[in-house]
């Protein structure tokens, strides 16, 4: 796993820089779970309103070295409405042939509400997945693409990937205080590859006074039904430190089910809590971040840098 922490002077400059970053990084490539880009398209063209700036498509190695793992972005803009944001696919393969949105197996499209100014970041990645967490104004917007950590074996669950951001929406800006602004960890838009190889849309979060309740991420999603039952209760331990819960892939329908969880995300209570505090667990170091512009007791994560 490798980490690198920085500021870009853009949305796209971002973009340029995780790309370079997750093919080149030295760690990375020591360990033989360097990226590879695929392709890249930087001729503008329209969507509606918005014009897209850039795409590329990325290849994870896996773990391994050895596996296929495609996830592609796109940068886009609309300067009337000030959004600068990124769109982010999962696929089941590449073809040079098709456009973006018409990739083999593609996911549904989660969506990063970012902005033209300079953006402090935060880059985690290993083999199988990349945590991007950006700072936009006080807001921490951040996104989960690859492998989680499925509960089955690799003929049980062929393709276990998961593909998140911050909203549902293609058109949103950062500063949006809706349901539609929630971040992957408690989710309105995590998109799920199941073990049928077909997408599902994880969220806990239709809207404000109506939860989700058939696929979602525990434990933020732990009392959808009861605002009251959420996890604001939750204290720090008895010698000040800060316990820390897999983020897991939890499902009611169609069955019950446990998928998995996300590979170095977790949640940690938000009292007496701010986002970049670090925590050593004794073993690993993660650190704080909240859920947008969120800082109720219940709205943090915990993501393992070392």
């Amino acid at each position: 796993m490798s980490v690198k922490t920085g500021t870009a002077t853009g949305y796209l400059d971002l973009l340029n820089q995780l790309r370079t970053f997750l093919t080149t990084d030295a760690t990375l490539t020591a360990a033989g779970q360097n990226w590879t880009e695929l392709a890249t398209n930087s001729t503008p063209y329209g969507v509606g309103f918005d014009t897209v700036d850039f795409e590329t498509y990325l290849k994870a190695p896996g773990l391994s070295g050895s596996e296929a793992i495609y996830l592609n972005i796109r940068a886009y803009h609309y300067t009337a409405s000030d959004y600068y944001n990124w769109e982010l696919r999962g696929t089941q393969g590449y073809n040079a042939s098709a456009s973006f949105v018409n990739q083999p197996g593609i996911s549904g499209g989660a969506f990063l509400p970012l902005w033209n100014q300079p953006i402090p970041y935060w880059f985690i990645a290993n083999g199988q997945r990349v945590i991007v967490v950006a700072k936009i104004s006080t807001n921490y917007e951040s996104m989960y693409m690859g492998k989680f950590l499925p509960y089955g074996t690799p003929g049980q669950y062929p393709y276990p990937v998961a593909v998140g951001a911050m909203s549902d929406l293609m058109d949103l800006r950062f500063s949006d205080t809706s349901a539609h602004h929630f971040a992957f960890f408690d989710p309105v838009n995590l998109q799920v590859c199941g073990v049928d190889n077909s997408w599902n849309q994880f969220q806990n979060w239709l809207n404000y006074s109506a939860y989700a309740t058939a696929q979602n991420v525990w434990p933020w999603g732990y009392a959808q039904n009861d605002t009251n039952a959420r996890l604001t209760w939750m204290a720090p331990d008895l010698d000040g430190g800060y316990p820390i819960f897999p983020a897991r892939l939890e499902e009611v329908s169609p069955s019950p089910n446990c998928r998995g969880e996300l590979d170095g995300v977790g949640f940690v209570p938000g009292n007496q809590q701010s986002s970049e505090n670090t925590i050593n667990d004794g073993t690993d170091t993660w650190t704080v971040f909240q859920n947008a512009h969120r800082t109720s007791a219940d709205a943090y994560c915990a993501i393992r840098m070392v």
